[in-house]
């Protein structure tokens, strides 16, 4: 279960944020920004529709609009919380937005179900989405969950994930106990309702379990049988790609530059985004901007960069478990020509 089904559960709540413009103010540009810059003019406005509240996995692009990377890479981005989460992607389809922030397995679905939209970036270039387990239960690792109560949200993908990862480890997924807890994973295993829960994000719900004193094992999908993945991905409609070719390109060059100075500046990015969500937990954050960061420009990589073969790998395992239906592949779902030219 990822940020996406939890917005599902608070559209209300969330239908009452104000959208969060983008903000300017002094910075250089990295070079990332200098290779997408639009031809003259003012610089392009570009909507984006975020996948839940400013965090840290939107670093890069908080700092981005907080520095002004974003229109000196020719992009003036404005971005807002989604008031019903569950029509993102159709919103992008239909142009109602430019870009917005959405899930690699979400975008695959999208696309075997015809919606026209593709990937242009990865914010998040790993999974995030993780078992977190209380290691005074005896946890471990993934087969220990075996004849232990393992929280889910109650979407399909989550025992796909589960069985895939308790199997890997050598587990008998039928073995483990399955407790449906909604949303309210972080807090049933830290009032100890279950012994462990998956969909929780090991750099979000990880750092605050901590920060709480709750006793965490935390056990990472893509080390145990699940593909690596992009977990947040930048989206655009294929018209918007054929059209506005120009404003997609400056806008992820901001991101870039955005991404490339979260880095260097972890507490440059925490100052952005307490000013990008006023409400943030402010105590918890930083370590959770430390722990972000890799995700976001892991080592060897580039920012916002997408490997094709890695896509058609997710592709097949989820045919193969039953979550996606239909034709579809990987490499076809996204689209690399509009990033800078270091991420493609």
């Amino acid at each position: 279960m990822t940020h996406r089904s939890r917005l599902a559960a608070l559209a209300s709540a969330l239908a009452l944020m104000p959208a969060l413009v983008a903000g300017c103010g002094d910075g250089g540009a990295s070079t990332a920004a200098s290779t997408a810059t639009t031809a003259g003019g003012a610089p392009e406005k570009v909507s984006l529709v975020l996948d839940w509240f400013p965090n840290a996995d939107h670093a890069g692009i908080a700092v981005a609009q907080e520095k002004g990377l974003d229109t000196k890479a020719g992009a003036d981005i404005t971005t807002s919380v989604p008031s019903d989460p569950t029509t993102t992607l159709t919103a992008i389809a239909a142009g109602k937005k430019d870009l917005g922030i959405t899930y690699a397995p979400e975008l695959l679905i999208a696309r075997a179900e015809g919606v026209p939209v593709k990937a242009v970036g990865a914010i998040a270039q790993v999974p995030l989405n993780s078992i977190i387990a209380r290691s005074d239960r005896g946890i471990t690792r993934p087969r220990d969950l075996e004849g232990k109560v393992v929280g889910i949200a109650g979407v399909p993908s989550d025992r796909a994930l589960l069985d895939t990862v308790v199997a890997a480890d050598g587990g008998d997924p039928s073995r483990v106990q399955i407790k449906v807890v909604g949303y309210s994973l972080a807090p049933s295993l830290a009032a100890g309702k279950v012994d462990a829960v998956i969909g929780a994000y090991w750099n979000i719900e990880g750092p605050d379990l901590r920060n709480k004193d709750v006793p965490i094992e935390i056990m990472r999908i893509d080390d145990h049988g699940v593909p690596r993945y992009d977990e947040l991905v930048v989206v655009a409609s294929e018209d918007a790609i054929r059209d506005r070719p120009a404003a997609i390109r400056a806008a992820l060059a901001g991101i870039a530059a955005g991404t490339e100075a979260a880095a260097k500046d972890a507490g440059g990015a925490v100052k952005a985004l307490t000013k990008a969500n006023p409400d943030i937990a402010k105590a918890v954050l930083p370590a959770q901007v430390s722990d972000t960061i890799p995700a976001l420009l892991p080592e060897g990589s580039a920012p916002l960069r997408m490997d094709s073969a890695q896509w058609d790998a997710l592709a097949a395992w989820m045919q193969a478990t039953g979550l996606v239906k239909g034709d579809v592949t990987g490499s076809g779902a996204i689209d690399t020509s509009l990033l800078p030219e270091g991420s493609r």
